[in-house]
């Protein structure tokens, strides 16, 4: 399956029974004129134990990172809001999967954290 995308730790699926809960609570957060609200995005992956989520855009074809952990002021209003960064295309998706599970890893030594 050439087309297959790996998900590899600390990247976890979502399970398909929370995927509209999540997605409900990433448009409460998105003020009412951010673009987001007016697409059909779908939180496919997320980094296991944080409020980091891998999210299809479905109406642009694209794949978005939500950061929740670093949210950030929107347009100088009272409006904080995810960092979102966009990836191009499927290989830069799986490219930073894989860079992120090697940087996880490489924090173990003897499966104890090294410090």
């Amino acid at each position: 399956m050439k087309d297959a995308l790996h998900i590899k730790w600390p990247w976890e699926m979502i399970w398909i029974e929370h995927a509209d809960e999540i997605s409900a609570q990433i448009k409460d957060v998105l003020p009412p004129d951010h673009e987001l609200q007016r697409h059909k995005i779908f939180p496919a992956i997320k980094w296991e134990g944080r409020r980091i989520y891998i999210v299809d855009d479905d109406s642009t074809g694209q794949y978005l990172v939500m950061d929740f952990e670093r949210m950030k002021r929107w347009k100088k209003t009272k409006f904080r809001v995810p960092t979102i960064k966009m990836l191009k295309d499927r290989k830069e998706l799986a490219n930073m999967i894989e860079r992120d599970h090697v940087a996880e890893c490489a924090k173990y030594n003897d499966g104890t954290l090294k410090k």
